[in-house]
């Protein structure tokens, strides 16, 4: 079939099966005709239509010894080859359910200690879906009554089980403290040792590279530079996971552990510091401290990088720069009043820096990734989040005036390229907010709450998400946003929003097209992820490659054509969505197999904006547990 796997092979279990022990067995006694045979056959499986006019035979049997290596030697993960279940598990009060592609009659729960049956259902629930490609009806089971702690497996009378997972009601402390360490190994300007690494990825320190004066922040992503947007979109989650669940560890190991303030807001201010030192002697903020030469991937090590440069200073990052500093002012007031003063007094010339210029919405050229330089509509929004910031620290009724000038209701997902949702949720903790204002904002979010339920109820996983860039992080936006907040209000009232919040972790702990778990390096995980696209981490060449808790970009609809493979690279070979052998994917793969666990870029990248959400998400998993979760429970 030309150049793209049919979908009725991509999905098949059998197929999956013999593509990834077959490359190895096909070539053991090489012969000419059998190398140029199986160079055609692996150009057939591996390459997209667009790719194959660049691919010349001289360049295919050159790269061929590499591309066979390559597909022996790294394992894909396999297309619904278990029923789809959390791996890392349930607390005993949530819901607990998991999907069959096949259809089923009867399940079993077994105790993975004793061999015993713990649980026996039935009654499988129909979910029709084109997400899945030639899978189109998928068949769902519930066991949410198991609420006896120990590890367990669901067994299906269509023979196929899920991987072992636990209950209990600490089931995501692991994955809590790894998701949030993973701001530790982000951090810029400074070196990463062992005793806090707990693992071999460490690098000496890059301060020196940092202009006059610029200090701390986070690597964005798999590159270097440190981004306004996405630091203020992590900062503000940061600060939500603290007002909503105060978390109080203060023994994850980073630097400032046992200093008696929670790790969470000793991270935060790793990145309320960088914000700090990029304001300007009028109040304005910079946009970004960019790294803009690169030499080639697998050969950056942050202390050996290019010097940073300093990015323009605008309204647009400014008001952002406001938002959350007026913003954490408030949550520093108790634990260090100094610190929140100074807060207070940068967001507050931030403020005048905005009033001088009322009709400008300027964000420079400089390491463009984020730019939305003279957009109206996106500055008008990130002015009602400083708005939204400032009378919640001060009360002052000018804020809401402003706020009410500038505002734009929620139209869209929230992200950090659109604040007006962050704004909205930000207005909700002032003190003298107007109260018809909160009580349309909380209207609102409920429309979207029920928007989100009404999508997962159409998804095989339960899974309410968006297939782009980033789709992990997305979904959690949206369940963050919109119905973790309903679901706080009345936990037992709005059960249904609680639930929506508690099954978008299970899509990314395994219940999902490969029982894939998006984060790296939990424990107790069969099957997730080990890789991912990040300049430092290709160039350390550590083992494991990864350190745990990175959360994966996730499927992408769209993934980016020149998201490819490099066999020849060096000083390693870069594998990307795209041609390559071990992972095969083509315009026929299913939607939510449009995912890599490799160098890809549109896929796989580490990003601290959608690393910050998801840690928000599984803190209120932990909350939802800890407190008996009746509230979550499916009734």
């Amino acid at each position: 079939m030309s150049q793209a796997i049919a979908a009725d092979d991509y999905c098949s279990h059998d197929h999956v099966t013999v593509v990834h022990g077959w490359n190895g067995r096909l070539f053991t006694k090489m012969t000419p005709r059998r190398w140029l045979a199986g160079l055609a056959v692996i150009g057939a499986l591996t390459t997209p239509l667009w790719w194959a006019p660049a691919k010349e035979p001289a360049r295919l049997l050159r790269d061929f010894p590499v591309r066979q290596a390559r597909a022996r030697n790294a394992a894909d993960s396999m297309w619904f080859g278990h029923l789809a279940a959390s791996q890392i598990g349930y607390a005993p009060a949530a819901p607990k359910a998991f999907t069959s592609p096949r259809p089923f009659s009867s399940f079993t729960v077994i105790n993975q200690d004793t061999g015993e049956t713990a649980w026996t259902g039935g009654n499988p629930t129909q979910i029709a879906s084109d997400k899945l490609g030639p899978v189109t009806t998928v068949w769902t089971g519930d066991f949410t009554p198991l609420a006896t702690p120990g590890q367990y497996r669901v067994v299906a009378d269509n023979g196929l089980s899920s991987h072992p997972f636990y209950v209990g009601p600490g089931v995501l402390d692991g994955a809590v403290r790894a998701v949030q360490r993973v701001f530790y190994f982000q951090r810029a300007f400074t070196g990463l040792t062992a005793v806090h690494a707990e693992g071999p990825w460490i690098h000496e320190s890059d301060e020196a590279l940092a202009p006059p004066g610029v200090r701390r922040g986070w690597h964005d992503a798999g590159d270097f530079s440190i981004y306004n947007m996405t630091a203020v979109s992590s900062l503000f989650w940061l600060l939500e996971s603290y007002s909503d669940f105060t978390p109080q560890q203060d023994d994850t190991n980073i630097p400032e552990s046992a200093n008696g303030v929670p790790d969470l807001l000793d991270e935060a201010r790793w990145g309320l510091d960088w914000l700090l030192s990029v304001e300007d002697g009028q109040g304005g903020f910079a946009n970004t401290t960019c790294l803009s030469e690169y030499r080639t991937y697998g050969d950056n090590q942050p202390e050996t990088a290019a010097r940073y440069h300093s990015g323009e200073i605008g309204t647009m990052a400014t008001a952002r720069a406001v938002g959350v500093l007026a913003y954490a002012s408030m949550v520093y007031e108790s634990i260090d009043p100094p610190y929140a003063r100074r807060l207070r007094e940068a967001a507050s010339r931030g403020w005048r820096f905005l009033e001088a210029r009322p009709d400008e919405h300027s964000d420079g050229p400089t390491c463009d990734a984020y730019r939305q330089n003279g957009d109206r509509r996106f500055g008008r929004a990130v002015r009602m989040f400083a708005a939204a910031g400032m009378l919640a620290a001060t009360g002052a009724p000018r804020f809401h005036e402003s706020f009410e000038a500038h505002f734009d209701d929620i139209f869209d997902d929230p992200s950090a390229y659109r604040f007006n949702a962050y704004a909205c949720l930000l207005y909700l903790r002032a003190a003298a907010g107007d109260t018809n204002r909160k009580a349309s904002i909380r209207a609102r979010l409920r429309e979207h709450a029920n928007r989100v339920l009404v999508d997962a109820g159409a998804s095989p996983f339960a899974w309410a998400g968006r297939y782009f860039w980033g789709s992990i992080g997305a979904g959690f936006e949206r369940t963050g946003a919109f119905n973790v907040k309903i679901c706080l209000l009345d936990p037992v009232a709005e059960a249904a929003h609680c639930r929506q919040a508690l099954a978008n972790l299970d899509y990314m702990l395994g219940r999902n097209s490969y029982q894939f778990v998006y984060v790296s390096g939990l424990p107790g995980v069969v099957q997730g992820r080990r890789h991912a696209f990040h300049h430092w981490l290709a160039t350390l060449r550590a083992t494991p490659f990864l350190y745990p808790g990175a959360v994966a970009g996730g499927p992408n609809e769209s993934p980016e054509p020149e998201d490819g493979s490099r066999p020849r690279a060096r000083p390693t070979p870069v594998w990307g969505y795209w041609d390559d052998p071990a992972m095969p994917r083509s315009a026929a793969t299913p939607i939510d197999g449009r995912f890599t666990d490799n160098d890809s870029w549109s896929t796989n990248e580490i990003a601290i904006g959608w690393q910050a959400v998801t840690l928000y998400n599984l803190y209120f998993g932990q909350w939802a547990a800890r407190t008996g979760a009746a509230q979550a429970r499916a009734r």
